[in-house]
């Protein structure tokens, strides 16, 4: 025999087998890279899952919290005399007090009938409708810092949310002689008591802050 010459029927079964070999490895490669792919797909949307719920977990979270601090607040204003019927009982006895405290002289007041308020800042009030009832407060006064601790002392009684529109200050002392134990001023005031109510569509009596 040639050295060069070689046995094609000898070969043909090694070549059997390496064509074999290769298909399944080919076969083996191509089903572990689309089992990679399928399990890293199944990852990513495991992943995507457990962010939107740590997402979902931490809204709820934020939430709660947003509607436990409301509540709170609700409650707090609630029984500020804030939210509901007008407390007017409550009003003047807080003045009464704060006046008593700091011995004030001849304390009147007249307290309006309540009026809807337009906020300036919006379009509405949504489904509550603010409302003012507005109090002309008279009172005499030795000095003028008791005027600045009236109101601090009201303020201290929360007997309602309100605000101070301006005081209109005049001298009662005879001849400019003034006295510690005896009005010398004239305090004018007017007040300005809020309440939220449930909406009713009424716009009588409309006005704006």
């Amino acid at each position: 025999m040639n050295r060069f010459e070689y046995n094609v029927g000898a070969l043909k079964a090694p070549a059997i087998v390496l064509l074999v070999t290769t298909l399944a490895s080919a076969a083996v490669v191509w089903f572990s890279e689309s089992y990679l792919s399928a399990h890293e797909l199944r990852l990513q949307q495991a992943r995507n899952e457990l962010n939107r719920a740590r997402d979902e977990y931490r809204q709820a979270v934020e939430a709660k919290t947003f509607v436990n601090t409301v509540q709170q607040r609700y409650l707090q204003l609630e029984q500020r005399g804030f939210v509901g019927n007008e407390p007017r009982l409550s009003w003047i006895e807080a003045l009464r007090n704060s006046g008593y405290k700091q011995h004030l002289y001849a304390l009147q007041y007249n307290l309006k009938q309540r009026q809807s308020l337009q906020l300036t800042d919006s379009d509405g009030n949504g489904h509550y409708q603010v409302y003012g009832s507005f109090m002309q407060l008279d009172m005499e006064l030795a000095h003028e810092v008791e005027l600045l601790r009236y109101f601090n002392d009201l303020e201290r009684e929360q007997p309602g949310v309100w605000s101070l529109r301006g005081c209109t200050l005049s001298s009662v002392a005879a001849d400019n002689n003034i006295a510690l134990d005896k009005p010398n001023i004239r305090a004018s005031c007017e007040l300005a008591w809020y309440t939220l109510m449930p909406h009713s569509g009424n716009s009588e009596g409309e006005d704006t802050l």
